[in-house]
């Protein structure tokens, strides 16, 4: 019998631990305590398709294909419409496969500052907690000088390198002009504290292999396909909700995923949904958009919730659903004249054949591009006190009371490619140039909540991007920032008819102006008008970052949490939540890194509460 399989008719009635959801952090979690433990029966649940050497998965130039319209290894959440976002509803793409999102992100390597696990003011989840797990996961190929050694690990299943190919003429160029604006060059953006430097960027891509470095193949499935393991995994089934008895979680409740099947018997689909029992643990990771979800079917949430939809309640845990964090991104693009081998492009128009790429890696001389995902530098920054002057008061107010005096804290991320993500079906054949920003930090919360008992209805999803003024000022900064890189960059066209993708600013206006020399230190100016016309932009483009969060907050019940610091969810014994839900706070950076760090800790506790010596 297989390990894993899309029937379940393979699943057995009882194991000791179900974990409900395989993404990053339940990857993790299963596959360390199966490797620790291989008496263990560990299932684990995952909604999505079995992602096994799926082309689009392991190969990381085809990952922006995870994202078209029919996607069998993304799952599409559509929030409600919001006046902030000039009456848009926010697409939220996840993962839709096992592994999760570590299987369709953009693999940047990019990690929190060491103070944001410390803003959790949780008992065990500090920095100095917490480093040993971040070095467990990782084995760290740079070897640049300056890079503080102590705070990488070296020994992981997740490799970390440049990958199989850069732009490096794009990498020079675009790190020279960004010094030109102060923002210096740093050996490691990575490394727990540095909040004002562009760097070079790092991947989780494998430097021999150039395989993702996704948390199923790095992890589960190896133990998956031993002949020693308790470990099961059943694909497109989704978790219905957690059954109870007497304030303890005893198993789930789970159905065929209508929406992913692809061999599962047809018989199935017509059957009640079933129950697999948990001896010892249920673990919800099934990430910030479901997992509460999950709860709120089960009886655990807002008691007002609730008796909306008629579920009784379990355990009034009314944190259950808010809180949910994303940082808000946008991107403007622009024409290059990058030569086309230095361009990510043609591999997004059709002129670079992926599978040939795939077997030109086979080569020992042959292109590595197939191994490459064009984010080749990127950078955190603060502002400068000239550009915080030209801020309101209120956001100067904010800027003091959370960030002045805490130097290591950054307003936002900021990543260059040489190449536009965007639709290429109706432009030019050529090459371009992408900026991106998205927000370390913001103060816009949304909420999700079920409308009816049913797994299969849409959810109230509020994304709450620019909920809150302050987010808005601080993504103009980051446009004027960016702005004064690209006009610095000799592989920008130049002009204003080279911007593909930007605000439109009225003619003859300060900011409508991209002429003038860029090398003697000149800033852009710009009148109320300008300000106004990037507002605008960035209500019509700012989304997702793929980074959602903090729905199941690990914090007090008074203050909103949902699990403490074991992650136990409270008033229910025997269930636990293991996933970037639990964040009480952002972090600032792309989340994978956190998502490993989250199952890597809950794997930690569970370890001891199993009493399994040596983990």
């Amino acid at each position: 019998m297989s390990n894993i399989s899309n029937n379940s008719t393979n699943i057995p009635d009882e194991v000791d631990i179900i974990v409900a959801g395989g993404g990053a952090a339940g990857c993790t979690l299963a596959g360390r305590l199966a490797a620790a433990d291989p008496s263990l029966s560990i299932l684990v649940i995952e909604a999505g398709i079995n992602n096994k050497d799926v082309p689009n998965v392991i190969h990381p130039a085809m990952y922006l294909t995870n994202l078209v319209p029919g996607s069998k290894t993304a799952t599409f959440h559509l929030a409600n419409k919001s006046e902030k976002l000039n009456n848009r509803e926010a697409i939220v793409p996840v993962g839709g496969c096992l592994g999760g999102g570590s299987s369709i992100n953009f693999m940047m390597y990019t990690r929190g500052q060491g103070i944001d696990y410390d803003d959790w003011k949780t008992e065990g989840w500090t920095q100095k907690d917490l480093l040993p797990l971040l070095q467990k996961t990782e084995t760290f190929h740079r070897t640049d000088p300056g890079i503080n050694k102590a705070v990488h690990g070296y020994e992981g299943p997740f490799h970390v390198s440049d990958g199989g190919y850069v732009s490096k003429n794009f990498q020079d160029d675009c790190v020279r002009a960004a010094a030109e604006t102060g923002l210096k060059e740093v050996p490691d953006a990575n490394n727990l504290s540095e909040a004002n430097g562009m760097q070079k960027w790092p991947k989780w891509i494998h430097p021999t292999t150039g395989r993702r470095q996704d948390a199923a193949h790095s992890l589960l499935h190896p133990i998956l396909e031993s002949n020693r393991t308790g470990l099961q995994a059943l694909t497109e089934h989704k978790v219905v909700k957690v059954l109870t008895s007497n304030g303890r979680a005893v198993g789930v409740e789970y159905a065929p995923n209508l929406d992913t099947q692809t061999a599962i018997p047809g018989t199935e689909v017509l059957d009640a949904p079933k129950v697999v029992k948990a001896r010892k643990y249920v673990v919800l990771s099934s990430g910030a958009l479901s997992t509460p979800c999950i709860l709120e079917r089960s009886g655990i949430g807002s008691k007002a919730v609730l008796d909306k939809v008629g579920i009784p309640v379990v355990s009034e845990v009314p944190g259950v659903g808010t809180n949910y964090m994303d940082h808000n991104l946008f991107l403007t693009a622009y024409n290059s004249n990058l030569p086309e081998h230095e361009s990510f492009d043609p591999f997004l128009d059709g002129r670079r054949d992926f599978m040939a790429e795939v077997e030109e890696f086979s080569k020992e001389d042959g292109s590595k591009r197939i191994a490459w995902n064009a984010m080749d530098v990127a950078g955190k920054f603060r502002p400068t006190e000239t550009e915080l002057a030209t801020t309101p008061e209120s956001f100067r107010e904010l800027w003091k009371r959370d960030y002045e005096s805490r130097p290591e804290r950054p307003l936002m991320v900021t990543v260059f490619g040489p190449g536009h993500v965007g639709d290429h079906s109706m432009l030019p054949v050529t090459q371009y140039m992408t900026a991106a920003i998205f927000l370390s930090y913001p103060y816009g919360r949304g909420s999700i909540h079920i409308t009816s008992p049913s797994v299969n209805d849409k959810p109230d999803f509020d994304c709450g991007i620019l909920s809150n003024d302050w987010d808005l000022e601080a993504l103009v900064l980051g446009y004027k920032r960016n702005r004064e890189i690209v006009r610095r960059m000799k592989s920008f066209v130049g002009g204003a008819e080279s911007v593909l993708l930007g605000p439109k600013f009225r003619e003859g206006s300060k900011g409508s102006r991209w002429d003038y020399p860029t090398a003697n230190g000149a800033v852009t100016e710009y009148d109320p008008e300008d300000d106004e016309a990037i507002k605008h932009f960035i209500r019509d483009v700012v989304a997702t970052t793929w980074h959602s969060c903090g729905t199941c907050a690990m914090k007090p019940l008074e203050d909103g949490g949902v699990v403490d610091g074991k992650l136990n969810v409270y008033g229910i014994e025997g269930l636990k939540v293991a996933d970037l839900s639990i964040m009480p706070s952002n972090v600032s950076g792309n989340t994978y890194s956190t998502a490993l760090l989250v199952g890597e800790k809950a794997a930690s506790i569970l370890a001891e509460e199993l009493g399994i010596e040596g983990f």
